[in-house]
């Protein structure tokens, strides 16, 4: 594989996006200094030019993607680069498609609102989280009531 395929495939960036919010894309040609545009393609196929010479948030460069290993981690500390575009990207990764409403960010708990009720809150779910560890278990109010009370009983 040539470096240029590698740079390729490896450079991918979040761009700004009126629609979406944020929009996932690849870097097609090297950055050079000097240049202010670069050419990039976005996820749909279609080719698209980022203006860097404007600030993005103080930025002068979009925000890195993160490696796809990482996509739907259930702790955003895990993640590569932790910024808006990434967390957002995690949080609806997790919920639209894998119908999880809890992600830890380190021992913070976040929820995405479903607006309906889940079967995640009876007798079972609380008996599985009793005695287990915070991060044992997948994200869930459960596991972190359950440290509360190891922490306060301690």
């Amino acid at each position: 594989m040539a470096l240029s395929e590698l740079y390729t495939k490896y450079n991918r960036v979040w761009i700004p996006d009126a629609e979406h919010v944020w929009q996932s894309a690849e870097i097609l040609t090297d950055f050079k200094p000097g240049e202010t545009v670069l050419e990039l393609q976005l996820e749909d196929g279609t080719s698209a030019k980022f203006d860097h010479s404007v600030n993005i948030r103080g930025e002068k460069l979009p925000p890195l993607r993160n490696p796809d290993i990482l996509v739907g981690e259930n702790d955003l500390t895990a993640l590569s680069y932790l910024h808006e575009p990434a967390v957002l990207h995690n949080l609806k990764v997790r919920f639209v498609e894998s119908k999880i409403i809890y992600t830890y960010c380190g021992i913070i708990l976040v929820a995405v609102n479903p607006y309906k009720q889940l079967p995640i809150y009876g007798d079972a779910v609380i008996h599985a989280y009793s005695g287990q560890n915070m991060g044992d278990l997948d994200p869930h109010i459960f596991a972190v009531a359950e440290e509360a009370y190891k922490q306060m009983a301690r």
